[in-house]
């Protein structure tokens, strides 16, 4: 084979993996907004497939069923904190503690919001994920438990690519563009 030929099929087989690439962006990338103060970070760059999820990565997971209704159409963007096998505790303030971090519960009328997620070992296909803030509705509480892989739709990385909402509403309101 000459080298010219050797240049051409590169060209071909780079120009192929690009397209392949681009179309599996396409197919299964999304990029997701945080609209409250859950979440240190504004924008998430997410993937459905494959599904590695590991330590410090972000979720979108359909709500529990406890929240199907109310959230219909949203997914839970958390930061995934417990893995399988990883056990969940409690601090003697009753936080839920996972590999170090702890969670403290929000409290209404100086009591816990709901009750704490048992304490235990994470089992297999099941994620801890948390939010940043205490009235975060996440693993930390019992009725919203562990994530299941079947409820995650996608994984992925904090990407401030994009400004944060309330930047692109102050922009838009200076511009009249409401």
């Amino acid at each position: 084979m000459t080298a010219i030929q050797s240049a051409k099929w590169g060209v071909i087989l780079a120009g192929s993996l690009f397209v392949m690439a681009g179309f599996w962006a396409l197919h299964t990338v999304r990029i997701t907004l945080n609209g409250s103060s859950s979440l240190p970070d504004h924008a998430y760059v997410m993937w459905g497939w494959p599904k590695a999820i590991w330590r410090g990565a972000y979720i979108a997971a359909e709500p529990p069923e406890v929240y199907a209704e109310r959230f219909r159409g949203f997914f839970f963007t958390k930061e995934v904190f417990g893995l399988p096998g990883d056990i969940i505790s409690h601090d003697g303030a009753g936080a839920v503690c996972v590999r170090g971090s702890c969670f403290p519960l929000a409290l209404k009328d100086g009591k816990p919001f709901a009750p704490a997620l048992a304490e235990g070992v994470i089992p297999e296909g099941r994620y801890a994920a948390f939010g940043t803030s205490a009235d975060s509705l996440d693993s930390r509480y019992a009725h919203i438990g562990l994530f299941p892989i079947e409820r995650i739709a996608a994984v992925g990385v904090a990407a401030n690519i994009i400004p944060h909402w309330k930047e692109l509403k102050a922009w838009a309101d200076a511009r009249g563009l409401r």
